[in-house]
């Protein structure tokens, strides 16, 4: 045993025994037992008790101290350094919307077949600014009477971008006064690039929207997946919804019209859709635009009918991988919320909120399957393919039952609920373990180059040339 190792034997228990340095922020407000207790009881009383997991943290006041803090330090290093720019940080930090947070919480129960996790924001004053961007209010999930049974990936989201656009405009006018606003404001006026004829302010205007896609795989019917040879995937079947921006088909059929008036191979290959419930484009299969290969692999892959449209009566934008597709998402069927797998996945989830996730057992089924498959030809080192293959089971265990999210209000704040294979802790896990998995496979795939790198050639003393011998002689002789 070395001398250092000898003075880290004694010097160990000494470590455990100093005070830990921490950061103490400057102007903290002065401690409320009684608040404090409040919001600890209003955000644990959001949380499941026990389990594997059940964290509180409060943050009431931090990021003020901290803008405060960085104000004053940027303040101090301007009496020497005239560069620092002028900022008002905690001006900047209410903009966010950050500073409503007032606690968090979070707590990992076991359930029947995985994990129950659940996340909460304490927002006494409501969401602001950024906490707005996904939804502040809860509403019945309208997906749930959109997608087919039997659909699955599944997600709604609420999404305010409108909230992103005021905050900027905002922070512009704090940093750079009204001249900062103006430049903002002048650049969503101008027009986008052609053949759109519309400006981003429009668009703006109706990005209080929500999300929706759709997916359905039939995995008895396995498809080529192109320019990837030996990999299959299961036939899709699916659409992108926005609700609100149905007018950006309507204008672009319009730029899209003259372009197919003229025909020949250069004409882009789709052709219109108009009638009672659509406008828009669909795919055109017999376009000379397309060529033999490209047909044969857009039938295989189902999407010959794929189409970017108008849908008029709800006015949402959608692209569907089919008009079919697309028509039967409006039409009586039964639904989402009779799927037997997804209620067994989302059961004790609320069934209103903000935004819905679903991935059903046959999509994860399907994706492992893909992504052995994948790691299998491309990783053809033992190793690393291993390590890629551990990594694998751990996110994608088999016989998954699915995984289920629902994000909702609450009175006072903002709950992220859902069921999955993997608790908070084996996600948090799996993320500290991943940089070590990935470390483990590049000491494989070095050590394999180093065994397959050729050995250099030995050379004897006999063989090397005399040096003592006359080289002229040699060339008397060749010549």
């Amino acid at each position: 045993m070395n001398t250092a190792s000898i003075a880290l034997v004694f010097l160990a228990p000494l470590m455990l025994l100093m005070p830990r340095v921490g950061v103490s922020l400057p102007d903290q407000p002065p401690p409320d037992p009684a608040a404090d207790a409040a919001r600890f009881q209003a955000v644990t009383s959001q949380l499941d008790p026990g389990g594997t997991v059940h964290a509180y943290v409060s943050v009431e006041g931090d990021l003020t101290a901290i803008g405060g803090f960085v104000k004053s330090f940027m303040d101090d290093m301007r009496k020497f350094e005239q560069d620092v720019p002028q900022v008002d940080v905690p001006a900047l930090l209410k903009v966010s919307g950050l500073d409503a947070i007032s606690a968090a919480g979070a707590s990992s129960v076991r359930i029947q077949d995985g994990f129950r996790n659940k996340i909460y924001l304490h927002v006494p004053e409501g969401p602001k600014a950024f906490l707005r961007i996904m939804g502040s209010q809860s509403k019945p999930f309208e997906v749930l009477k959109l997608a087919p049974a039997g659909s699955d990936l599944v997600v709604e989201q609420d999404l305010n971008l409108k909230v992103v656009y005021e905050a900027v405009l905002e922070a512009a006018g704090i940093m750079m006064g009204e001249e900062g606003k103006a430049m903002v404001q002048g650049a969503v006026k101008q027009p986008l690039p052609p053949p759109l004829t519309f400006t981003a302010e429009k668009v703006l205007a109706d990005l209080d929207t929500q999300i929706t896609v759709i997916l359905d795989a039939d995995p008895d019917k396995m498809v080529d997946l192109p320019d990837a040879e030996g990999i299959q995937i299961p036939q899709l079947s699916g659409a992108v919804m926005i609700d609100g921006l149905g007018w950006i088909a309507d204008e672009l059929v319009k730029a899209f019209e003259p372009m197919l008036a003229q025909g020949g191979n250069r004409a882009p290959p789709f052709k219109v859709v108009r009638n009672a419930n659509w406008v828009g484009i669909q795919l055109a299969i017999d376009s000379e635009t397309l060529s033999l290969k490209d047909r044969k692999e857009i039938k295989a892959l189902g999407f010959e009918t794929a189409m970017f449209a108008h849908h008029r009566p709800s006015g949402k934008l959608i692209l569907a991988s089919g008009k079919a597709f697309a028509d039967k998402l409006f039409l009586p069927k039964p639904g989402l919320a009779q799927d037997p797998a997804f209620r067994k996945t989302m059961a004790g989830l609320p069934m209103e909120g903000m935004g819905l996730s679903y991935a059903s057992p046959v999509f994860f089924s399907s994706l492992r399957k893909i992504l052995r498959k994948t790691n299998e030809l491309e990783n053809d080192m033992q190793g690393e393919s291993f390590v890629v293959g551990t990594m694998l089971d751990l996110t994608f265990p088999k016989n998954a039952r699915g995984e289920g999210s629902v994000s909702t209000t609450t009175k006072n704040g903002m709950l992220f609920v859902a069921n999955s294979a993997h608790s908070l802790k084996g996600s948090m896990a799996m993320s500290l373990a991943s940089p070590m998995l990935m470390a483990g496979a590049s000491v494989f795939s070095v050590n394999r180059a180093i065994e397959d790198f050729p050995e250099p050639v030995e050379v004897f003393e006999q063989d090397l040339p005399d040096a003592g011998h006359d080289h002229r002689e040699f060339e008397r002789i060749g010549d």
